[in-house]
Parts: C-alpha cells; structure tokens; sequence
C-alpha cells in the first residue's frame, strides 16, 4: 500500500498551501520502500518574498557565463558588443518576469476574493519576444562563440517556442559542438528534451562521448548522469559518474558528482528510505524507522 502524497517545498507566503503541479516527490511504503509520486505538468509559480523573487530571477538569468561572451571573436562592422547584448537581454527579460508574476499574484488574488478560478492562460510566461531576440543575437554572432549565450538562452527560458529550441539545438549541433562554450549550456539540454525530441539528447550523448576539452565532458557527462537518474536509469547514471571521477580533479566538478551518486544510488525509487531522525513539533524525538511498517508521508518544506 503506498499513499498518494507528494514531497513538496512549502511557500511561507503563500496563502494556501496547494499542490504544484509539476513537482514530484517520495512517499515511504509499508516496507520502508521508496516510490515517486508526481503532479499534473501545468505549474503555477512558486510565491517568494518580492525581494527574495527578483534577486533569484537576476541570478538565474545571468548565470551564463559572460566569460564566453567577452572570449569570443572580435566583433567587426555593424555588430554589436555580445557581452552588452547578452547583459541587456537579461536585464529586460528579468524586469519583463517580476512584472509579470506581480501582475499574476494580483490576478490570482482578486480570483480567490470573487471565487474565481484563474484561467490556465495567466500562468504562461510571456517569453516570446525575448526568445525571438536571443534568437536574432545568435544569428548575427552565427558561428562565433558569442553565439553560444544566446542559444543557451533560448534553452533556458523557452516556455511555449518550441520551433525556436528546435532551431537551437539544431544549430548547436551544426555549429558548436567542438566549442568550449557548450560546456557552459549543457545542463539546459535535458529540459529541453520534450520540445527538442531525441535531437536534443542526441547533442548531449555527443558532447558527453566525444568533446576533446575534457572539462566540457565532465559537464556534459553530470548533465546525462542526472537525466538518467531522474529516468530511474541508475545503471546508465553511475556508469557516467565513474567517468567523470576519472577524467577531472576539480574539486567543485567531483564534489557534484559525488552528489549526485550519492542521489542515485541511496534515493533512488524502489531503494530503503535513508533514516532520518529529529524532534518534531512538540519537542519529541523521533526516527523514520520508529515508524516501519505504516505508511509515512515525508513533507519537506521550508521559508523561501
């Protein structure tokens, strides 16, 4: 017997604690027996603090390295600075989606008032016209290393232009697969596979087995690894994991990748769950193995 649970992150703010579709978690069986569980795939956002909302969307937009940008080929003739193109897209984009999760919050509170449902259309990010730029940049630096932010972008941040992710990876593929600066975008590859299809996993396998820089590799290697163990591949996983602890001896490149052999092979569905012990809310002590035999619902949350 398993019961339906699911293992979620809980929002201080908001105002009902709901399941977000989207996510998926574990739930102890009788027999200690780990099993995922999941929710549907339309995902309302996560609420945050503004503050704590608009410095997370500023990190992730401009976790790409500007580094690959500022390397590239000179810039001649009509062409712009990549490096100051990339940063003022970020800018913009970031800007475009505080606005716009402000403006959602907004609706989905006048909608509970009035006990309205919020139509699904409200939830979709409006990231078209920044994903039409991104693509633009690419295809004025086409070729070039400066190329390569762009069409991570794209990866990155696409919601609904599946041509336009098709068309990335594709040129990716084509254009940029010997290029160090891949290295920096493969981890977007993965989430990408549903809209890209095998192509996109095709690109990944490709940099993973044969990159000559072996730094591009190892990340492509702990990109596939974690794709394969969110697949329930462990096997596949592990494998590419020894790998990496062969080919680097960097040490923030090995301690991801003990990370995640550790997450495949102790967390992964079908294995014992790991003890845990703590006090709960009445200051008592506990353990998970106090409870063997129940069916247990493990709900991680916290203050974000």
């Amino acid at each position: 017997m398993v019961t339906r649970g699911l293992l979620l992150p809980w929002d201080a703010a908001a105002e009902s604690h709901e399941l977000l579709p989207g996510n998926s978690g574990y739930c102890a069986t009788q027999s200690g027996v780990l099993r995922m569980v999941s929710a549907p795939s339309i995902t309302p956002p996560i609420r945050k603090p503004a503050m704590l909302r608009h410095a997370l969307a500023a990190a992730l937009l401009f976790s790409v390295p500007v580094s690959v940008i500022a390397q590239s080929d000179a810039t001649t003739g009509s062409q712009q600075d990549p490096q100051a193109a990339y940063q003022a897209l970020a800018k913009s984009f970031s800007k475009a989606m505080s606005a716009w999760q402000d403006e959602l919050q907004a609706t989905i509170k006048k909608d509970r008032a009035a006990g309205e449902r919020t139509p699904r259309s409200a939830y979709a990010p409006p990231t078209g016209e920044f994903i039409s730029t991104a693509q633009e940049h690419a295809k004025e630096f086409a070729g070039k290393d400066a190329a390569v932010p762009f069409l991570g972008f794209i990866l990155k941040n696409a919601s609904r232009e599946r041509n336009a992710v098709k068309w990335a990876v594709k040129t990716l593929a084509s254009d940029h697969t010997e290029s160090k600066a891949i290295g920096d975008i493969v981890d977007y590859l993965p989430k990408v596979a549903r809209m890209a299809g095998r192509p996109a996993g095709s690109l990944l396998s490709d940099i993973a087995d044969n990159h000559t820089d072996k730094t591009v590799r190892v990340k492509a290697l702990l990109a596939r690894a974690r794709q394969n163990g969110a697949a329930d591949k462990a096997e596949q996983a592990v494998a590419d994991l020894e790998v990496v602890m062969e080919l680097t001896t960097d040490a923030d490149l090995l301690a991801e990748a003990k990370e995640a052999l550790a997450e495949v092979t102790k967390l992964a569905v079908g294995t014992v769950a790991p003890e845990i012990d703590g006090v709960d809310v009445d200051g008592v002590k506990f353990k998970l193995s106090d409870y063997r035999g129940k069916v247990v619902l493990l709900d991680f949350w916290g203050f974000w």
